[in-house]
This record gives C-alpha cells, structure tokens and sequence, in this order.
C-alpha cells in the first residue's frame, strides 16, 4: 500500500481530524503544512492530491504513539536508517492503540482474515527469524478496515488524550 493510502485508512479507523493529525506530527518535531496533509489525504483521483512519502507516515506512527503512550523510550540513534515495511507499521500500530493479541485477533477477524496466534506472532517476529511472516498489503489492508470497525464505538483519538 502507499503511505497515503495508510494514513487515509488510520486518519479514518481513529476518526482523526486534521488539528489532531498535525499535533501528532507536532510531537515529533516535523513540519508539515496544513495544506500538505489535506493534499495527501484526498483521493489519489482527486485534484490537488499529492502522494505521501514514507518518511511522513514514519513519523507519524512515532507520533500517535507518543500521542497514545507518551515518550518513546529507547529511540534508535538519529542517524539510523529504519526502513518502514507492512510489518513494522502494523507493529507501531499495535505499540500505539496498546493493542493485545486479543484485540489483533479481533481486529484481524473483523477484517475478514482470520489469523491463528501463531501466524500472528510471525508478523511481529524479527526478518531473520525462521518463522517470519511478511505482512502483505492485502494483510495491512484487511487489519485497518478490522481496525475501523473494531474502534467504531470507541471515542476518537484527540491531541486532548
């Protein structure tokens, strides 16, 4: 999926509104204008839409979970270069939302795919682990359409908390 494609499907699943988006990346000391989030967040047929790197959803994963969670403890160095994949996004997600292999379960269900514990555990497990499963964008895509509907009675995220 393209990073926009995912933020959209966040911003929707936690009905997030644009001053609370932008206070997530406030948190971790990007600057992104107004106008740019509303240019990546339309539809990609849309006029003035403009594509999402990957670096700005990085950043904005380490900011919901600031958001959610409050400091990261143990950052990687500055200069590390972490290369964000499907795996690593659903893993932020689940540090964010203090999802437990419960609620995954749930979610994954919801989004009609079905996943044993163990499968679930292979997505979170390290790349050069035996056992290591990579998480498709079909996998990603099925998870934010579950996460929608699993969070639809709960309030939405606020900068407020």
């Amino acid at each position: 999926m393209k990073p926009g494609q995912v933020l959209y499907k966040i911003k929707e699943a936690l009905r997030l509104d644009p001053e609370t988006m932008l206070k997530i990346y406030e948190l971790e000391a990007y600057p992104i204008e107004e106008k740019r989030l509303k240019a990546i967040l339309k539809k990609p047929s849309a006029k003035g839409h403009e594509n999402a790197d990957y670096e700005e959803l990085g950043i904005f994963l380490d900011g919901l979970i600031r958001l959610t969670r409050g400091s990261i403890l143990n950052p990687p160095p500055e200069d590390a270069e972490i290369e964000l994949d499907n795996n690593l996004i659903l893993k932020k997600l689940r540090i964010a939302l203090q999802l437990k292999e419960m609620d995954m379960e749930m979610i994954f269900e919801m989004g009609e795919r079905p996943m044993s514990r163990s499968k679930l555990r292979d997505l979170f497990r390290s790349p050069e682990h035996p056992k290591y499963l990579p998480c498709s964008d079909a996998v990603l895509n099925d998870f934010l359409l579950g996460l929608e509907e699993y969070r639809a009675d709960m309030p939405p995220l606020s900068h407020a908390g």
